[in-house]
């Protein structure tokens, strides 16, 4: 399905995240796509944000060989509190998403289905460790069986950190494959800005990059404080396997 033609499918979720709920907030996950050689993926999140009930939508677009950020669109309707923004102002918002993917040669829709998914709504999903395998040909034939695992490891708590909730931590991610394991992801610089205050980590997707095939897109749970208690939101993480 085109981009242009998901105009309704952005209104939804933000009608759906407006339902009466807790005082913390659960942001929504979008994949877009890949750019036509692979190097740069977009995806998108957004929420109604605990305290001031105002609406945002958080996209950014990653390096698939580093994982690093390399531009982002970022937007908070604080004109609309009693009232969902109208069609014209969620328009504006996805023309300047669209303008940025077209920056990076990205276009949306274009990855496969998932090898992995496990939303929230899962509560049977063993969120530490995911097996999975890489192509299936039949009910009872596929290859690549691959385990992917995710731990955490504490990082420095930056000052004003509440000290309430658990402290912060850094995802680390092996890929095990025939009695050998990787490492699929680590920080190889900083803790970027946006994820020092995360506290925990957990898998929730893991999609195969559509043009270069050795390249995996982990998409993660994520849990930051909040106004009023835990935010849960979503970190986006490449490696190569």
């Amino acid at each position: 399905m085109k981009f242009q033609n998901r105009k309704y499918l952005f209104l939804v979720c933000l009608v759906f995240i407006s339902l009466p709920g807790f005082s913390e907030d659960q942001a929504w996950f979008r994949m877009i796509g890949y750019s036509e050689d692979g190097a740069f993926a977009a995806w998108q999140m957004g929420g109604i944000q605990d305290g001031s009930g105002f609406q945002w939508t958080d996209m950014e677009i990653l390096s698939t060989e580093s994982s690093q950020q390399v531009d982002r669109y970022y937007h908070v309707w604080d004109d609309y509190v009693d009232e969902l923004p109208g069609e014209a102002d969620l328009a504006s918002s996805e023309a300047e998403i669209l303008e940025l993917c077209r920056k990076y040669d990205i276009e949306p829709g274009t990855y496969d289905p998932p090898l992995i998914y496990h939303p929230l709504t899962d509560l049977g999903a063993d969120r530490d460790s995911v097996s999975f395998c890489l192509e299936t040909y039949s009910p009872r034939y596929c290859s690549d069986q691959m385990l992917l695992t995710v731990s955490l490891l504490p990082t420095e708590m930056e000052e004003g950190y509440p000290d309430w909730f658990p402290n912060p931590v850094t995802p680390i991610l092996y890929i095990f494959q025939d009695s050998t394991s990787s490492l699929l992801f680590s920080e190889k610089e900083a803790l970027p800005q946006l994820y020092t205050m995360d506290f925990d980590y957990s898998i929730a997707a893991v999609y195969r990059n559509p043009v270069l095939s050795d390249r995996l897109l982990v998409v993660l749970h994520s849990v930051r404080p909040g106004f009023e208690g835990p935010d849960g939101r979503f970190r986006v993480v490449c490696g190569s396997i």
